[in-house]
């Protein structure tokens, strides 16, 4: 018997008919489904896109991470990330198989007489099949005890959900019960390699030949029904995301702007109102985002916020724009707008801007920039902000600072450094002080570290002094693009004009400030955060860094020096040469580092939750730890108000890497 089988066994050449007019019908449901959607899509403003740019690179990320789903299998996500890629990868094969029996069948063997179903090739592409349907139903049945039993807090179900899991279910079972009756008919020896269909084949042996033929007719024509079906309902349910999550992961995957640099109002001297409150002020990009969520809920599992018990879930926020865009979408207008009715303010202001949220979303969506668009129009349209904010913007209009103190007392912590005034004299790099390290008394340590480090090291240095004004960073990620602006542009005025090339300084938000959002301004400097300097100058020698940290030390990364601008190494290049005793990594650290609840203007804000620091703090203290290094002055401020809130100051104390290094010179 020749090894091998007829494509449409028992159900005739009429079949073959059939099912071309089920792939035409399919594909017409399909397109009218996607022009749909299409249009919804693009009832966002426009914006530019470039489709080829660097598309080499985007294609190789959605290969790996799409395909191979290196997004998706992160740790701690091996259970959902293994159901995934069983069903991923169970109907990639099978898909697979399926266009290559329509490429022998209805191509190359009536043109060229070719075929290949046949010999080894057919048993090893029978074996593959069955493996392939086997993973695929061992995913969805992961999928339903997931989501309808373990019921993880980050899901919420939906009757999608269920008709989703369960039609593909029934059109994997219905698959192999076909391939079952088939084999049933003769039960040819060398159809053993399907080995489920073979299985289940006995499940016919008291059947008649007829019976046999009958019932396989019967389970051909509903699979094929329900398979054609199932393509056809994918760009009306749940199964959409097939498509819009994986562009996104084309589009979104490699970044095309730093990660840390915020979109600019393109039309600041024409708009009637900033920021957005309705559906249709986001961009089209911004849309298509909402529609590409999976729902998932990585982003919730990892937001400070959320997890401190405030207003927002990312997840929510999405899912909820998504709600009101689809409203739109049916002719619902919403004229109260976003804020309030979709969105509540205290969602939006409960924010850090840490960015965990983006970086961890399996299908690249950013979701601080939805955010900000709503802050932006609460600060700049409606002038509605909290009083802690308005004393924010009142001191930085005035005195320049957040404080409110005023230039005279920038200059405090230089007394007997001898430290040199750029533009008065000629230096290498410009060392950008920041609000916090010039007047806060505890982060002034850190100034004076630093310039000591410098120093001895033979680095040519000099600071702004008096002239030196807030880089503009809380008023950019509050929302007040206006003022952001003026206090920008007039720094990118003076360093230029003073022929600054290279800017170093200690605070993560002034070095993503300077570095990202300054070239949107026509700024071209070189800037490094501290511990780049650092790491650098003890790799050439100039600086001998002896340990001088006892028992266990610990670095915490700031979530705009590691995650946002992606330092990570050079940081624990020096922590780890301070470390005497022990040097221990925080559970959760790198890409996946909690935020110390600081960013996003939060620092400057009243707390009326769970204080994210504590939750910090007790990562920590369950390592034992004895000092907390950081390399943020936010960062060191929570860190020791969290020290001191949960009484651990005898046995535990936080330091800037400068602090630390300085100590063993």
């Amino acid at each position: 018997m020749e090894i091998g089988r007829e494509i449409f066994w028992n159900v005739g050449q009429q079949a073959r008919w059939i099912t071309y007019g089920l792939m035409v019908v399919m594909f017409i449901i399909v397109i009218y489904g996607l022009k749909k959607r299409y249009a919804l899509w693009t009832i966002g403003k426009a914006t530019p896109f470039a489709f080829t740019e660097r598309l080499g690179e985007r294609i190789a990320y959605f290969v790996k991470n799409g395909i191979f789903h290196g997004s998706i299998l992160k740790p701690k996500e091996g259970y959902p990330g293994f159901m995934h890629l069983f069903i991923f990868w169970g109907f990639l094969i099978l898909a697979i198989g399926t266009a290559l029996v329509a490429l022998e069948d209805d191509l190359l063997r009536p043109l060229a007489g070719i075929t290949y179903l046949h010999g080894n090739f057919y048993l090893i592409f029978s074996f593959l099949l069955d493996l392939a349907g086997l993973a695929a139903i061992i995913g969805i049945v992961m999928a339903l005890i997931r989501r309808y039993l373990v019921r993880p807090e980050r899901l919420d179900n939906k009757p999608d959900d269920a008709l989703a899991l369960l039609w593909i279910l029934v059109v994997l079972l219905t698959g192999f019960f076909v391939e079952a009756a088939r084999i049933a008919y003769d039960t040819p020896d060398y159809e053993r390699v399907s080995f489920v269909g073979y299985a289940l084949s006995s499940l016919f042996s008291g059947s008649s030949k007829e019976g046999i033929k009958i019932t396989h007719a019967v389970l051909w024509y509903t699979h094929g029904v329900l398979s054609f079906g199932l393509m056809a309902y994918i760009v009306f349910g749940r199964l959409l995301h097939i498509i819009t999550s994986s562009l996104n992961m084309l589009f979104r995957g490699v970044e095309t702007t730093p990660r840390g640099a915020l979109a600019p109002i393109e039309d600041f001297e024409t708009a009637e109102e900033f920021g957005v409150n309705q559906i249709n002020g986001f961009t089209w990009r911004q849309i298509f985002d909402l529609d590409a969520c999976t729902r998932c809920g990585r982003c919730q599992d990892r937001c400070p916020a959320h997890l401190s018990e405030k207003p927002l879930s990312p997840k929510k926020l999405v899912q909820d724009l998504k709600g009101a865009w689809e409203r739109f979408g049916n002719g619902i207008k919403n004229e109260e707008g976003l804020i309030d009715t979709v969105i509540q303010e205290e969602t939006l202001w409960s924010c850090t801007a840490c960015l965990s949220c983006q970086v961890n979303c399996p299908v690249s969506i950013p979701t601080y920039d939805k955010n900000l668009e709503m802050r932006r129009y609460l600060t700049m349209t409606l002038s509605k902000v909290s009083s802690e904010l308005k004393l924010l913007y009142k001191n930085l209009q005035t005195r320049f600072d957040p404080y409110g103190m005023g230039k005279g007392q920038r200059l405090e912590w230089t007394e007997g450094l001898g430290i040199k005034k750029a533009g008065e004299e000629e230096v290498e790099y410009l060392y950008w002080v920041g609000c916090v390290a010039s007047l806060d008394d505890r982060n002034r340590k850190i100034a004076k570290a630093l310039s000591t480090i410098l120093t001895k090291a033979g680095v040519s240095f000099g600071i702004l002094g008096a002239d030196e004004k807030c880089c503009g960073d809380p008023l950019r990620r509050t929302g007040n693009e206006y003022q952001y602006q003026e206090v920008a542009q007039g720094n990118v005025e003076l360093l230029k004009e003073l022929n600054i090339k290279k800017i170093v300084t200690a605070c993560p938000h002034c070095f993503n400030t300077l570095k990202n959002d300054y070239p949107q301004l026509g700024a071209s400097f070189e800037v490094y955060h501290h511990t780049q300097l650092l790491a650098r100058l003890a790799k050439e020698g100039k600086l001998q860094i002896s340990p001088s940290l006892e028992g266990v030390t610990t670095y915490h990364d700031p979530c705009y020096l590691g995650r946002v601008n992606r330092v990570f190494d050079e940081p624990r290049s020096v922590a780890t040469r301070c470390a005497k005793g022990s040097f221990s990594e925080l559970p959760r650290h790198r890409d996946e580092g909690f935020c110390c609840g600081g960013g996003g203007g939060r620092i400057w804000m009243e707390e009326h939750h769970k204080r994210i620091n504590h939750l910090r703090l007790d990562e920590a203290i369950n390592l034992h730890a004895n000092t907390v290094i950081t390399a943020c002055p936010y960062c060191l401020i929570m860190m020791e108000d969290a020290i001191k809130d949960k009484e651990q100051a005898e046995t535990m104390k936080a330091l800037d890497i400068a602090e630390v290094v300085v100590k063993g010179l």
